[in-house]
């Protein structure tokens, strides 16, 4: 408490000695001065001398025999008056004795005020410690400061302030980060449900980013990055503030419209609020949504940041899809005979053209005709003569012929095309002239 007032007194003679210009030198034995300011040690009018302006002494003793038609400070040190003092008399940390007179003022902030016999003061005396005084040497009020009181007075009133000014502030960026970021509060909400990992987030974000602020300020080269990355933390820990009001809100209130994320927010801000007017508890409360806010806000940028999404296909337009055939769409092997083999052009089956498929490579049949029916069949004839050799037969019975491995590039005959020679023939005899008259009409 000592130090504080010190402190206190230090700041009051600073601005005193800006105020009064250059310091003027001490000395001592008639004359007069315009004033007199002592930056360390003793500070002394002599009898005789006139001050025609203030006396300081920031740090030691004053005495005051002589004249002084201004103020006297005193800030670490024991002020002793004998002489004429015409202003008031404040003495920070110290102790007073007045014996001469003093037409102002006395307060002594941490100390104690005593008015001998003999002593004049025209003011009032007041001091932390009961001052004492004379009977009839104090022409004003006597009274005993509490300087506790007035100190707990100051700090509430900023308390206060500062309540006010948090709240509007925070206020206006948790409305503008749900009204403009609809989507982002969202995620937001969404990565907020895992409470533990979101809190460590925060910790991790909250303590590395000020010290990696720091390290990167250090180096002098990375001053703007240093100085750009401690100025986001400044950003994102009310924001983390903001977020999490807007978690606690959307336990009470839900919906998909905007007004119900605006409702949220200021249901659990207010919650948040009140909870800050609680001495110690607020404190605690602040440092917590901070970092828990903070790591649901890394957490979702995270999450936005790793989605994958899949570019779509594009097409030119008319170009054609290729697809894999399907077994309805390879088109059966003409037969041989009755059944299959030449068939009029009237009766030959047709490919349906799909739209927007390909047609596969063996999608339109090769036309077939008696001649190459016939082809065929002398061809396949030396396959049945080729497991003739079987006639011959020894005593043992013999294992069947085996098969000659077909080719890769031919299939193997279906049964069908088993039949005879003679029979395919007359049947592409029959057929041939009415596939001659159609010929001649299509070339016509």
């Amino acid at each position: 408490m000592r130090r504080r007032f010190v402190f206190l007194g230090a700041l009051t003679l600073f601005a005193v000695v800006v105020a009064a210009g250059p310091a003027a030198a001490k000395g001592g034995g008639g004359g007069s001065h315009d004033r007199r300011i002592s930056l360390s040690g003793a500070l002394v009018v002599a009898t005789g001398e006139v001050v025609n302006g203030p006396a300081v002494s920031v740090d030691g003793p004053a005495t005051i025999a002589g004249r002084v038609n201004d103020d006297v400070f005193v800030g670490h040190g024991r002020l002793t008056v004998s002489g004429h003092v015409t202003g008031d008399v404040l003495i920070v940390d110290g102790d007073a004795t007045i014996t001469g007179r003093v037409d102002g003022d006395i307060t002594a902030l941490h100390g104690r005020v005593t008015v001998q016999a003999g002593g004049s003061v025209h003011g009032d005396i007041t001091s932390s410690n009961a001052p004492r005084a004379a009977p009839g040497t104090v022409r004003g009020h006597v009274k005993t400061l509490d300087v506790t009181s007035i100190f707990t007075g100051f700090l509430v009133a900023f308390l206060i302030i500062l309540w006010v000014a948090v709240t509007v502030s925070i206020g206006i960026l948790g409305l503008l980060f749900v009204v403009v970021f609809p989507h982002g509060a969202d995620a937001v909400v969404l990565a907020g449900r895992r409470v533990g990992v979101s809190i460590v987030t925060g910790l991790l974000v909250g303590i590395i980013g000020p010290v990696l602020g720091v390290a990167i300020v250090s180096t002098i080269v990375g001053i703007p990055l240093g100085i750009g990355l401690l100025a986001a933390m400044t950003v994102l820990a009310p924001l983390g503030y903001a977020s999490s009001a807007l978690i606690l809100g959307r336990l009470m209130v839900r919906g998909p419209r905007t007004r119900a994320r605006v409702g949220a927010f200021l249901a659990g801000f207010a919650i948040l609020r009140l909870v800050a007017l609680i001495p110690g508890l607020g404190f605690i409360v602040w440092y917590l949504a901070c970092f828990y806010g903070l790591g649901a806000l890394t957490i979702a940028a995270w999450r936005a940041g790793r989605r994958e999404t899949a570019p779509p296909v594009t097409t030119a337009p008319g170009s054609p899809v290729e697809t894999p055939p399907t077994p309805a769409a390879v088109p059966p092997e003409p037969e041989s005979g009755s059944r299959a083999g030449t068939t009029s052009p009237s009766a030959r089956p047709r490919a349906t053209p799909t739209p927007a498929r390909r047609r596969p490579t063996r999608a339109t049949p090769k036309k077939t005709t008696a001649k190459k029916t016939a082809k065929q069949s002398a061809t396949r004839k030396p396959v049945r003569t080729a497991r003739a050799p079987a006639k011959k037969r020894t005593g043992r019975p013999s294992a069947t012929p085996r098969r000659a491995p077909a080719k890769a590039t031919t299939r193997r005959p279906r049964p069908a095309a088993k039949r005879s020679t003679a029979r395919a023939k007359s049947a592409a005899s029959r057929r041939a002239p009415r596939q001659a008259a159609g010929t001649a009409r299509r070339s016509r």
